[in-house]
């Protein structure tokens, strides 16, 4: 396994545990409409997600280059990073939009749209775009497919 593939595979055990806890969290008490009057939720969530950044981050240092390192990145490995970072970026995207589209069907009628949806959104956000670039990165590189 190569370095790549560990710090995808830690990225995307950090960020599932931390969507794991944070989804339920956001949606008892109240959900959406309960969310900015619950200091409580706000601030655990708060605490996951700079938990979720800390072990990231000590993550990333941890794993980073050494000067003894001896190989470089080969250009397989430059290739599915840009392969991925490309696939998560459409997916984001969509990820946004549709879940923007569904919050409009529901709340037209209403013309106000909880704010606890806009936090939803923001943490939802982050969240898609590491485990899908973590995941896409480790598809491709159990992938035989020529990702050229």
């Amino acid at each position: 396994m190569t370095k790549n593939q560990k710090r995808s595979l830690c990225s995307l055990l950090i960020w599932g545990t931390v969507t794991i806890i944070f989804i339920p969290l956001f949606f008892i008490g109240g959900g959406p409409r309960a969310w900015v009057l619950d200091n409580t939720r706000f601030i655990i969530s708060a605490s996951i997600f700079a938990a979720g950044y800390i072990s990231f981050f000590t993550m990333l240092a941890l794993t980073r280059k050494k000067k003894t390192d001896d190989i470089e990145r080969d250009e397989r490995e430059i290739l599915i990073g840009r392969k991925a970072s490309e696939i998560t970026l459409a997916i984001v995207m969509g990820y946004i939009f549709l879940t923007c589209i569904v919050l409009y069907t529901l709340y037209d009628k209403t013309n106000s749209v909880p704010a606890g949806w806009m936090w939803f959104l923001g943490y939802t956000c982050i969240f898609t775009g590491y485990i899908s670039n973590s995941a896409i990165i480790l598809i491709l590189y159990k992938s035989k497919a020529d990702i050229l």
